[in-house]
């Protein structure tokens, strides 16, 4: 009986271990992949860095209807608009999914820099650009912030180190010279922001973040500020030529660099909205590819301005999942989701994760 007993114990506990070692090895094979999500860029990945106001504006408008109708989980059109420039989520919030987290870390401005959780945080703050050219703090102003959230303590040197950070431009230096650059200008602006962007990727890396996933630049021609001028029906050259040299300078810097994943928004992008691609699959998903669901009455006029008697100076689409496009330059939830499709496979892989 003495004997049967130990047997049993021994095979009971043989079991366990080789539980456990399937279980640990499943954990090993994700011990590396991080945790934390750092976002800075622009509007294509802030969660509500402008503050809310209470006056209608250009830069207020995505803490007012019709942004975020799309958004669920919430009720009210206060509730719905989030502070982002979309019907609902945007791209950082699809990478914290990929993650396993729910949504993008919350913004900077929540807290002042005062506090920061085990899920990140997220810098970016739309208008601005690699570059200072609104009042909103840029690219390099962001990176501070973390910096001295780290020098601080306030920031976990073991969060840096199990962590990604994501930098997204979505080419607001580029729209703020549309109208006065020649191609010399733009070639010598495209390298200039590339080597900036390239200059905060290697300042992230010097702080600790092991893997940085950066944006490359979406074809800028044929998003619907820059094609509204044909009725949405051809792209923009001298944007999408500012796309290319972007694209081609930001591989060289980046391209071969050890913890860097350039994201290929452009391809993306471009196999929905490029150059009469509707015939693709990706494409085939919108019924409006360039045109926004939500449409200004003027071209110098935005999404969701009002007059003063509070009419509608817009447009409002009645499905958002027919059309790619939000606004003149932000994709819609549905948008966001066929991009991202796309690039979570690359995404994945290079960040460890299942």
């Amino acid at each position: 009986m003495k004997m049967q007993a130990l047997l049993s114990a021994f095979w009971g506990v043989g079991l366990l271990l080789v539980l456990c070692g399937a279980r640990m090895g499943s954990a090993r094979h994700n011990w590396h992949a991080p945790q934390t999500l750092y976002a800075f860029g622009d509007s294509f990945v802030d969660n509500g860095n402008l503050r809310r106001s209470p006056e209608l504006g250009e830069t207020s408008r995505q803490w007012f209807f019709p942004y975020g109708v799309s958004n669920d989980q919430a009720t009210t059109d206060e509730e719905k608009a989030t502070g982002r420039f979309s019907d609902y989520l945007v791209q950082s919030d699809f990478i914290a999914k990929m993650m396993g987290l729910s949504l993008s870390p919350p913004p900077f401005e929540s807290t002042y820099g005062q506090t920061c959780g085990p899920t990140g945080m997220n810098f970016a703050y739309s208008t601005t650009g690699v570059f200072r050219i609104s009042f909103w703090i840029n690219l390099r102003e962001q990176v501070d912030n973390f910096k001295t959230m780290i020098k601080s303590r306030i920031i976990s040197k073991n969060h840096v180190t199990h962590s990604v950070a994501l930098l997204a431009s979505s080419g607001n230096d580029y729209k703020q010279f549309r109208f006065i650059m020649n191609t010399w200008q733009v070639t010598d602006l495209a390298w200039n922001i590339t080597t900036e962007i390239a200059t905060n990727v290697e300042r992230l890396q010097n702080l600790g973040v092991k893997k940085i996933l950066v944006n490359n630049l979406h074809p800028l021609g044929c998003t619907p500020s820059f094609s509204r001028k044909d009725n949405y029906k051809a792209c923009d050259e001298w944007a999408n030529e500012a796309t290319s040299k972007h694209n081609y300078f930001l591989e060289q810097k980046l391209g071969n660099k050890k913890g860097v994943l350039i994201v290929d928004m452009s391809s993306a992008f471009d196999h929905i909205i490029g150059h009469g691609n509707q015939d693709l699959a990706q494409g085939k998903q919108f019924k409006h590819i360039r045109k926004p669901c939500c449409e200004s009455a003027d071209h110098k006029g935005y999404c969701g301005q009002q007059d003063k008697n509070s009419n509608p100076l817009y447009s409002l689409c009645e499905d958002p999942r027919q059309y790619f496009f939000w606004d003149d330059a932000h994709p819609t939830h549905a948008g966001w989701e066929a991009v991202m499709a796309q690039l979570q496979n690359p995404i994945k892989e290079f960040l460890g994760v299942a």
